[in-house]
């Protein structure tokens, strides 16, 4: 059962524990949003809810459980040095959103509705926005097929929702492995798209990367095995011996938010060459100075050792290079508003 929420509904304040030893979690706030898609109505206006023990009743016909029309977005709200709430870029999630949708052919908000769920449940949950680079609260919009159907067909009723909760490092960590015979997806299938159902394709693969000992997976094209795509949850960057930066062209890999920005900070504001091409493992073991991952959660990560056919091979010297950690500089400075945001990609939420 849902209630509404009201500014008498918050839980007692905890966040005075917890600030310093934030790790990556689920936690059930003050407030979260919720709407519905009907073909009578069309989206429903929507409200926040008590998120505390909050229940989504779903039916066991409910598209969702048995077709997967389901897929999300990340996004964070972070505090600058004089306390203001700000996002970074929550217009894109929004887009995204969009695209993922239509390949699943679901039903999706429009780009201001998203907008203003994800500003109404971080006003609502602003307290629990972890203070001045003590972490930041992960925001975390779901789209679904909540419509029950008997046959693969799109459902008829979509249930979006926001949801945040404070967190600290996601992942972190150098190395990788190439897992024979595992791939994140194939051309022309779904790897493009946010899609729920790409990630728990990836779940087998990371555990077993992390049982020997590694970061994550680290995944080959599923044509020829041969040009790398992405991590599980993270896009791949390589810098070449003569500093060219690369990555992974689009197609079947993830369009991420946090690449396409990176790439921007690289050309326009480095002036750095940045090229997006296949890029095959073998060259990235022989030619790179340096390798990261990028995403929402991660932000960047250096890469210092890559497992490939059994050998380990260092990336450069094995150490965090010094163009992820200028990137890395660069973004952060950007999203807390300590370098001038040239592209407008910075939104104040007012509390």
């Amino acid at each position: 059962m849902l209630r509404p929420f009201t500014s008498s509904s918050p839980i007692p304040d905890q966040t005075r524990n917890w600030d310093s030893k934030l790790g990556f979690d689920y936690r059930e706030l003050d407030a979260f949003w919720l709407s519905r898609w009907t073909p009578e109505t069309g989206w429903g206006p929507g409200a926040l809810y008590e998120h505390q023990g909050a229940v989504l009743e779903l039916s066991p016909g409910a598209n969702v459980l048995h077709y997967g029309q389901a897929l999300f977005e990340g996004l964070k709200a972070r505090r600058t040095r004089e306390g203001k709430i700000v996002l970074f870029r929550p217009a894109d999630n929004a887009r995204r959103t969009r695209q993922s949708a239509a390949r699943l052919v679901m039903q999706a908000p429009s780009v201001g509705d998203f907008v203003e769920g994800v500003k109404s449940v971080v006003r609502a949950n602003a307290r629990w926005v972890p203070g001045y680079e003590k972490g930041s609260l992960y925001i975390r919009p779901t789209l679904i097929g909540s419509g029950p159907v008997l046959g693969v067909n799109p459902a008829q009723e979509y249930t979006f929702f926001i949801f945040t909760s404070p967190v600290g490092q996601y992942m972190g960590g150098g190395r990788l492995v190439v897992l024979t015979h595992a791939h994140r997806s194939a051309q022309y299938g779904t790897g493009s798209a946010k899609v729920a159902g790409n990630y728990a394709a990836s779940l087998r693969p990371h555990h077993a990367a992390a049982e020997l000992g590694y970061t994550d997976a680290l995944y080959l094209d599923a044509r020829e095995d041969y040009y790398i795509e992405e991590m599980s949850g993270a896009n791949f960057f390589a810098v070449l011996w003569d500093g060219t930066l690369v990555t992974p062209s689009l197609g079947s890999i993830l369009p991420g938010i946090t690449r396409r920005s990176l790439i921007t900070i690289a050309r326009e504001l480095f002036g750095w060459i940045v090229i997006e091409r296949p890029l095959s493992i073998e060259e990235v073991l022989s030619d790179a100075v340096e390798a990261f991952y990028t995403g929402t959660a991660a932000v960047l990560s250096s890469i210092t050792d890559i497992n490939y056919e059994g050998e380990e091979y260092k990336i450069g010297d094995g150490k965090p290079g010094k163009r992820a950690k200028a990137l890395r500089q660069a973004v952060d400075e950007i999203q807390i508003q300590e370098r001038p945001d040239l592209w407008d990609w910075v939104m104040e939420v007012e509390v």
